[in-house]
């Protein structure tokens, strides 16, 4: 038998895996350790470097350094490979042109407020003014409330969650078949869930979250959730000084912190590499009970 081996940050996550690791890779990770202290290596391991070896697993890899001579073997670290771990929970496209990622972003960033949109157009609201209204907004002026309906509208666009068609000389929302079964959901984890399966299939929210979460193939030098970052992979660079890209920027951001924090996937945050490690989606009893964002 083989002694593991980690410093005490590892080691603690190690000890206790399901506090740190969504419950797939606690179900791999478990399987890779069993035969690291059985046989102190593994058959399939691929060499990260001289000294390094690699176990690439399905949702996440595992760096180690086996000691053969005093029986143990010195853990590195886990890397989560994030997209294949979404693929894993939500059915993710990730087909797309590369032109349509750079289209139009929205600007509106509350999740329980888009869920509320669209219960509210399912219930035949579909006024601009009147949706605003309904979805809690104030203004002196009535174009001050219809624009937050319009922002709300353009957020649910983008998401495939409703389609604008004219009526008369107006645009009128409908519903697509993914906007009616959130409007439809009978619980707020069912309305999430679906609703993070759609943030997740809007390209510049993939491309995004995929970006800062862990990288497999890497150790260090990791990019981190910033404003810097989302301007880099969503905006061409004429665009990103503009005011509305940092505006914009935000709601991806914030997005992205969401869905991190329900659905208990870590990505990095600031340099230091500490990660959101929320419970998961589906954990009795541990649900965030402040999913709308800051």
């Amino acid at each position: 038998m083989f002694k593991i081996c980690a410093d005490p940050k590892l080691q603690e996550k190690l000890n206790n895996p399901q506090k740190y690791f969504p419950s797939e890779v606690c179900q791999e990770l478990n399987q890779f350790l069993k035969v690291l202290e059985r046989d102190g290596q593994f058959t399939k391991t691929d060499f990260y470097d001289i000294n390094t070896n690699k176990i690439p697993g399905i949702t996440c890899s595992l760096f180690y350094r086996p000691d053969f001579v005093k029986g143990e073997v010195l853990i590195i670290d886990v890397k989560i490979k994030q997209a294949d771990l979404f693929k894993t929970r939500f059915k993710i496209t990730d087909d797309w042109d590369d032109k349509n990622v750079v289209e139009s972003i929205p600007q509106y960033d509350q999740p329980k407020k888009i869920v509320k949109a669209l219960v509210l157009i399912h219930q035949g609201i579909t006024d601009s003014y009147n949706l605003g209204y309904a979805l809690g907004h104030t203004g002196k002026k009535k174009e001050y409330i219809s624009r937050h309906g319009q922002y709300a509208q353009h957020a649910l666009e983008q998401l495939k969650l409703i389609v604008r068609k004219r009526q008369g000389r107006q645009l009128s929302p409908e519903l697509t078949e993914k906007g009616r079964l959130i409007a439809e959901g009978f619980d707020e984890d069912l309305q999430f869930r679906l609703l993070i399966e759609a943030m997740l299939n809007y390209p510049p929210v993939w491309r995004i979250i995929t970006a800062v979460s862990e990288k497999e193939s890497q150790l260090d030098n990791e990019p981190i959730l910033n404003d810097d970052l989302v301007k880099k992979l969503a905006f061409p660079e004429i665009l990103r000084a503009a005011d509305t890209s940092n505006r914009r920027s935000q709601t991806l951001k914030n997005w992205i912190k969401w869905i991190a924090k329900y659905s208990g996937i870590p990505i990095r945050l600031h340099k230091g590499g500490v990660q959101l490690t929320i419970p998961m989606l589906y954990s009795e009893g541990k649900k965030d009970e402040n999913a709308d964002t800051d």
